[in-house]
């Protein structure tokens, strides 16, 4: 993450500093669809079953934006299943 400072001439790269679980949108909507067109495929409670998915189901080149999808569609269905987040609107 990158901050500038008051006078915009130091950037500061801090490492592992985060300020939650804010996803970026492309994630979401990836995930979103993935288990809109395969519903039977994830499980809520195993991300490594949902990472090796991920893999299979589609072409994710970045083993990091692959992890990130995987860990947003464990978070999400463990909500749902939870009955915390409804389901998607459909457009």
């Amino acid at each position: 993450m990158f901050y500038i400072t008051k006078n915009y001439s130091d950037f500061l790269h801090l490492k592992g500093d985060t300020l939650g679980n804010i996803r970026q949108t492309f994630i979401k909507n990836i995930a979103i669809d993935l288990t809109k067109r395969y519903p039977n495929q994830f499980k809520h409670d195993n991300f490594q079953h949902n990472k090796k998915k991920v893999a299979e189901l589609s072409d994710v080149g970045s083993n990091l934006l692959r992890n990130r999808i995987a860990g947003y569609i464990t978070r999400y269905l463990a909500s749902q299943s939870k009955g915390r987040i409804s389901p998607p609107i459909s457009e």
